[in-house]
C-alpha cells in the first residue's frame, strides 16, 4: 500500500535549494537549485504566455494560433530556461568553459536563460525535479556504498 509521503518532498529543500550532481558518467558538475516552487511554475507559465502572445501578434490571419502548451520548441526552452536560471538555481560547481574556466553562476543562469542550451536547461530541470527527494537521496546513496 502507498503511504502519503511517498508522495511528498521535503519542503525546507524545495525553499532553501540542495545541492544535486547532474551530467553523464565522467562529466558531471553540480548545480544548487530550489525545486519547482509556486513561484517557479507561475513564472514559467506567464513566460509561456507572453511568448505566445509575442509569436500570435506576428501571425497572419487563419494561422495557427499559440498558446502556453503549443510553443515551438526553441521558445518553450526559452522560457524553461528563463524561469528556472530567474527562480530556481542558486550555484553551479565544477562546469568549466573550454578553456579551462570555471563558468560563473550570473554566466550558467544567463547561458539557461537564453534558451541556447538545451541541454543545461534538461539537466538544470532534472536537478530542480530532484530537490527534496528522500527517497532519491537514499538510493544515490545506497548504490554509493
Amino acid at each position: 500500500m502507498a503511504k502519503l509521503s511517498d508522495f511528498s518532498r521535503n519542503q525546507d529543500r524545495m525553499r532553501e535549494g540542495e545541492t544535486v550532481e547532474v551530467g553523464p558518467i565522467g562529466s558531471t558538475f553540480e548545480i544548487t537549485t530550489r525545486g519547482f516552487t509556486p513561484r517557479y511554475r507561475d513564472a514559467l507559465h506567464d513566460l509561456k504566455i507572453a511568448a505566445a502572445r509575442r509569436l500570435n501578434r506576428g501571425q497572419k490571419p487563419g494561422g495557427l494560433s499559440y498558446n502556453a502548451e503549443n510553443l515551438p520548441p526553441s521558445e518553450d526552452d526559452r522560457a524553461q530556461g528563463q524561469a528556472i536560471a530567474d527562480h530556481c538555481v542558486l550555484g553551479v560547481n565544477g562546469l568549466q568553459h573550454d578553456d579551462g574556466q570555471d563558468v560563473t553562476l550570473d554566466e550558467f543562469r544567463a547561458m539557461l536563460a537564453s534558451g541556447e542550451q538545451p541541454m543545461l536547461i534538461a539537466l538544470a530541470i532534472s536537478a530542480a525535479a530532484r530537490v527534496g527527494d528522500d527517497r532519491a537521496r537514499e538510493h544515490e546513496e545506497a548504490v554509493g556504498n
